[in-house]
């Protein structure tokens, strides 16, 4: 047997003893390789008013999708308190009330995603799947514990919206942050209370 043989008998015993251990080992399921990252969060009940485009109106099931001025469109019951539904026309503009969860599930972003995440925010041109998911990136400008309150402004500028800690969990949440803050949440729309042309 010529050395050159022996290397390659040598190197099909390797592999094949590897193949043997591989076959012998309990298979591992992926939920037990890939475990997720629990996220803190904490949920605060907003009413928002705005207008909108109608895209489509069902009286039937008394829902009503509409495209929201971030662009995000959504399907969205309508309270009984409307009754001005039927007159609300696919396709054109009307003011809307609605109700809305907003969670803030990362309340104090730290590292080197915090800057990126800071001038993603900053240069007004949001991402289309976090318009589509609701997903949004605010900075904190305003923490007044006396108060319970959190004010926080979307980069590309709008209004302050102000939320009020009324539990202990969000109390504990305003020790945590500060001014300049990014915070990322999400938000959930939940049912129109008024609709008008």
């Amino acid at each position: 047997m010529t050395f050159r043989s022996i290397k390659v008998a040598a190197g099909f015993s390797t592999f094949a003893a590897v193949l043997a251990v591989g076959i012998g080992l309990p298979e591992r399921q992926a939920s037990a390789q890939v475990q997720a990252v629990p996220r803190e969060g904490v949920s605060f009940n907003d009413t928002v008013t705005a207008r909108v485009t109608v895209e489509t109106v069902d009286t039937d099931t008394r829902t009503v999708a509409v495209t929201l001025p971030t662009g995000r469109t959504v399907l969205m019951p309508v309270s009984n308190s409307v009754t001005n539904l039927a007159s609300i026309e696919d396709g054109s503009l009307a003011t809307v009330t609605y109700t809305e969860v907003v969670t803030m599930l990362n309340l104090r972003q730290k590292g080197p995603g915090s800057q990126e995440a800071r001038r993603d925010q900053m240069s007004g041109k949001p991402d289309p799947a976090d318009i589509a998911t609701g997903r949004f990136t605010l900075t904190v400008v305003g923490v007044d514990l006396a108060n319970n309150t959190v004010a926080v402004i979307s980069g590309a500028g709008g209004a302050v919206r102000t939320y009020s800690a009324n539990s202990i969990a969000k109390q504990d949440m305003l020790k945590k942050i500060k001014v300049g803050d990014v915070v990322i949440g999400m938000t959930t729309p939940l049912m129109i209370t008024s609709i008008t042309k």
